[in-house]
């Protein structure tokens, strides 16, 4: 990671003006068209979660603005990001918390997440990986879809990691569509920035293989 030097940052003034903010995070929900990667994903007869993860943060990844954090206060700007999920408890109803790093290779990254999630059993987090800014926090509602979500979090100007979550899709005409959400501080992540992620995550989608 790198310390971003404010004087020659090019949002200089949209970060002094957003970051001491009460409340800068900010919500925004979308339908995807995921019908041709559900169609794949399901031929390869693989996990469609930890698919999607993957390719969410992978899209993440490229966009140098989603990877901008506090330290200390202070902005940086992190190498990569990597997911932390939430994920079933076995013969359970209730959840964890698992944090895995980012791989490029998809099967690497399926195999290295449930290893993950198989080791830390019903353990609910490991607090020392959540000490770590370099994440996105994913989580998955697959009972219904939904118009809105929000998120349960403290009141910190300072906590810049994105908050994703996707619903169940439903059919409609012919295709599968998604509702996905995603939240972002707005010291670092504009409009434009989640309209670029939304449109690459939709290409993506279509042309995966």
């Amino acid at each position: 990671m790198k310390k971003i030097d404010l004087e020659t940052w090019n949002r200089k003034q949209t970060y002094l003006f957003y970051k001491d903010i009460d409340v800068p995070m900010y919500m925004m929900t979308f339908q995807l068209d995921i019908t041709h990667f559900y169609q794949e994903v399901k031929k390869r007869d693989l996990s469609f979660y930890l698919s999607f993860m993957h390719l969410v943060i992978s899209e993440m990844n490229q966009i140098e603005n989603y990877r901008y954090r506090f330290i200390d206060g202070e902005p940086y700007l992190m190498d990569q990001i990597h997911p932390s999920f939430t994920d079933q408890i076995p013969n359970s109803e209730q959840f964890k918390i698992v944090t895995v790093d980012y791989h490029e290779d998809l099967l690497a990254f399926i195999e290295q997440a449930k290893d993950k999630s198989l080791k830390q059993g019903s353990v609910f987090i490991d607090y020392s990986e959540e000490e770590r800014q370099d994440l996105v926090y994913i989580t998955t509602f697959p009972w219904a879809s939904f118009m809105q979500v929000s998120h349960a979090h403290m009141i910190d100007n300072k906590d810049a990691i994105p908050r994703v979550a996707w619903g169940k899709f439903e059919p409609m005409n012919g295709r599968y569509l998604m509702p996905f959400a995603i939240e972002s501080h707005h010291a670092f992540v504009d409009g434009r920035h989640v309209g670029v992620l939304i449109q690459n995550l939709q290409k993506a989608i279509n042309e995966w293989k």
